[in-house]
């Protein structure tokens, strides 16, 4: 879980914000956001607090509350969600609009059982139907004329599950948590 990016994202910003703001490096922050918030230093608090506009004990608090929640990386456009993606979210709040357009993308993927026997397939193949599966994928994205974020979200988003939450949520998670 990327806590630093889920935290800046429910104040409104970004880690380029905290960097504009302060200076911090993007690097420092990039290694931060992979960590627990016990790990975190007090120059890095320092320049949350100031990018978010609170004092340090508050973000602290809101970091520890945000970490003991498990909370999801919400999204609600194709920006996020390829953000989302970028730092291997386990779990993808899609919200808003975005939902929408994501509820077409769901009616691609395969059921359970379907994927279940795909995969039962794909042992007895000894991988070699995984494998044909991805060359043709690959080669479906190379000659379609959709955009390149909208070709890369649909080749992550394979790695998901969607769970619809209510009208206006879905849940996306790693198929391999099913395991």
């Amino acid at each position: 879980m990327s806590l630093l990016d889920i935290y800046l994202q429910k104040n409104g910003k970004k880690r380029y914000d905290v960097f504009k703001e302060t200076g911090i490096s993007q690097q420092m922050l990039s290694s931060v956001n992979k960590k627990s918030v016990n790990h975190y230093s007090v120059k890095t608090i320092q320049a949350i607090a100031k990018t978010v506009e609170k004092s340090e004990g508050t973000v602290l608090d809101e970091l520890i509350q945000l970490e003991k929640e498990n909370a999801y990386f919400e999204v609600y456009n194709a920006e996020d969600l390829l953000l989302a993606f970028r730092n291997k979210e386990e779990y993808i709040l899609i919200k808003g609009e975005y939902k929408k357009e994501m509820d077409e993308l769901a009616k691609s993927q395969l059921s359970d059982t379907e994927t279940l026997g795909w995969e039962l397939g794909a042992v007895w193949s000894g991988g070699l139907v995984t494998v044909s599966t991805e060359v043709i994928l690959h080669l479906v994205d190379l000659f379609s004329s959709k955009d390149d974020d909208k070709k890369k979200i649909e080749s992550q988003v394979r790695k998901y599950k969607f769970k619809k939450i209510n009208e206006n949520e879905i849940l996306l998670y790693l198929r391999q948590l099913d395991y």
